[in-house]
C-alpha cells in the first residue's frame, strides 16, 4: 500500500474570473513579459474617476462612468458610451487583487492565465516613451494592473463550452460562471468551497461504448463505497474529453484521480492533505521542478536502488498475495490498469507553467510603474 502526501491547490471562494483582450493579441507579448494587463481610453484618468467618486453619494456607479465619457466624447453614440464605461468600470472597480485573468493570443491560439497582484494604477506618457526598442508591440494604455502569470494553455486544451469567448467582442468581461472550466486548467486536482475537484483525460479517439463507461463508473463507485461519501461525475458525452470528479471528501477524489490517471502504481492511501493558495502553490511547483533538475544524478542512483528493492518487493509480494484480502486488492488493481489502458486515461494537466525567468520580478517592482 502506497501512502501519498502532497500540497494541493486551494482556490479562494471570492476569486473573480476575467477575460482581458490584448487588442486582438497585438499586446500579448508585452503583457506576458512585463507582467501586466491594461485597458484603453487614456483620456479618462484615474484622477478623474476618483474625483468623481468624491462628488457622488452612490460612489463610482456605471452611470457616473458614463457621465465621464459623455463629457469627453460628445459625438459618441449611447452604445459606444455604454461599452467604454462598462469596460473601465469592470477594470477599475470590478476586478480585484487575487482574481484570475485569461488573455488570448492572436487568433486565440493560446491563452495566458494569471493572478492579479495589484490595485489599478496609472503610468505617465513619459514612462511609456522611455521604453527601449523591443521586438514586440508596446501597449500604449496607461491604466494597468500587475499580474503574476501562471500558465500558458493551448486553445485545444480549453473546454469546448468556453469557445463562445473566442467570438465575443468585449475587451473585458466576467467569466465567473465558467470558473470550474478555468480552474481545471490550473491543476488536475484543486479544492474550492470545500469541494475537491479531480480531472482525468480520456484519449480514446473512437469514443467509449456502454460497457467501457460501465467499467469506468464501476471503478469510481468501488472507491466511493469505501467511504460514506459519494463522488459526483461530470463528463462530456463524447470522447476524447475530460471527466471531472467532485466530492467534499478530498482524500476520496485525490485517491481516485491518482489511481485512474496511473500516476502511481498499487493501492493509494492519502494522508496529510495540505493546501496552498494560487501563487504559493505554483511557487512550490517551480521549486520542485528546479530541485529535480539539480538532482538528476541522485535520481539515477535512486532508480537503481529502487530496481533492487523492487526485486525484493516482488518476492515479498508473492507471500503477501496468499492473503485473501490482498488477492481482492490485486484484482481491483488489475481491473483499474485494464480500464486505464483501454480508455487511455491520463491526468489532465493543461498548458505549461510559465517560468520565472520569462517574467520580471513582479513582487519586487510592484509599484515601480506608478508615477
Amino acid at each position: 500500500m502506497d501512502r501519498f502526501s502532497k500540497t494541493f491547490l486551494k482556490i479562494p471562494h471570492d476569486t473573480g474570473y476575467w477575460l482581458v483582450r490584448a487588442d486582438g493579441g497585438k499586446y500579448y507579448d508585452d503583457f506576458l513579459l512585463n507582467n501586466f494587463i491594461a485597458v484603453s481610453d487614456n483620456e479618462i484618468t484615474l484622477d478623474m474617476i476618483n474625483n468623481l467618486d468624491e462628488d457622488s453619494i452612490a460612489g463610482k456607479t456605471i452611470e457616473h462612468y458614463k457621465s465621464l465619457y459623455k463629457e469627453k466624447h460628445k459625438m459618441w453614440t449611447p452604445q459606444q458610451i455604454a461599452q467604454a464605461a462598462g469596460r473601465t468600470h469592470k477594470f477599475v472597480d470590478g476586478m480585484k487583487e487575487g482574481d484570475l485573468v485569461l488573455v488570448p493570443a492572436k487568433r486565440s491560439s493560446n491563452f495566458l492565465i494569471g493572478v492579479v497582484i495589484s490595485d489599478v494604477y496609472e503610468i505617465s506618457e513619459n514612462e511609456l516613451s522611455l521604453k527601449l526598442e523591443v521586438h514586440y508591440s508596446i501597449n500604449p494604455y496607461l491604466k494597468r494592473r500587475k499580474v503574476q502569470w501562471l500558465k500558458e494553455v493551448k486553445r485545444e486544451e480549453i473546454s469546448e463550452k468556453l469557445y463562445w469567448i473566442l467570438s465575443a467582442h468585449q475587451t473585458i468581461f466576467d467569466l465567473s460562471e465558467e470558473k470550474d472550466k478555468i480552474n481545471q486548467l490550473l491543476a488536475p486536482i484543486y479544492i474550492q468551497d470545500n469541494i475537491c475537484h479531480g480531472t482525468i483525460k480520456l484519449s480514446k479517439k473512437e469514443g467509449l461504448n456502454s460497457n467501457e463507461w460501465f467499467d469506468l463508473y464501476s471503478i469510481i463507485k468501488t472507491q466511493s463505497d469505501s467511504t460514506d461519501d459519494e463522488i459526483i461525475i461530470k463528463s462530456n458525452v463524447q470522447s476524447p474529453g475530460v471527466i471531472e470528479l467532485l466530492s467534499n471528501n478530498a482524500g476520496l477524489v485525490i485517491t481516485t484521480t491518482i489511481l485512474l490517471s496511473g500516476l502511481f502504481g498499487g493501492e493509494i492511501k492519502v494522508f496529510g492533505i495540505k493546501t496552498k493558495g494560487i501563487i504559493p502553490y505554483f511557487q512550490e511547483y517551480k521549486k520542485g521542478q528546479l530541485a529535480i533538475k539539480k538532482t538528476e544524478k541522485e535520481i539515477e542512483l535512486m532508480e537503481e536502488e529502487r530496481k533492487s528493492k523492487q526485486l525484493e518487493n516482488q518476492k515479498n509480494q508473492l507471500e503477501i498475495e496468499r492473503d485473501v484480502d490482498n488477492l481482492k486488492t490485486k484484482k481491483l488493481e488489475n481491473e483499474i490498469e485494464r480500464i486505464r489502458l483501454q480508455l487511455q486515461i491520463s491526468s489532465f494537466d493543461a498548458g505549461k507553467i510559465i517560468e520565472d525567468q520569462k517574467q520580471m520580478d513582479s513582487a519586487g517592482d510592484l509599484h515601480e510603474d506608478k508615477p
